[in-house]
């Protein structure tokens, strides 16, 4: 996914190029708040968690996207490069793709 984000021009980087595999998805969400990235997963019900609990909180992060392993890797892509270019900004949010 990261190749073809990339490819569309947006700014991706894996788990595993953050060295990041194997940890906890508190310990992602939160590196990807260090990175000022938006986070993207497969993960549904943990981050959707793990959003309810920053957002009942109210800590701050760059945007948690959540996609589904049942579409096409190209068709999400798409749909990614769309969230993009019409939301500037999904801090604080969590969106399914």
């Amino acid at each position: 996914m990261a190749k073809l984000l990339v490819s569309r021009k947006i700014d991706a980087v894996t788990a595993r190029d953050c060295n990041m595999l194997g940890k906890s998805d508190e310990e992602h969400l939160k590196y990807s708040i260090t990175l000022k990235r938006v986070l993207l997963t497969h993960n549904r019900n943990d981050f959707e968690k793990l959003y309810t609990h920053y957002l009942e909180n109210n800590i701050f992060h760059y945007g948690i996207i959540s996609m589904t392993r049942k579409r096409d890797v190209y068709t999400t892509a798409h749909r990614i490069v769309q969230l993009f270019s019409k939301n500037a900004d999904v801090s604080n949010q969590l969106w399914y793709v």
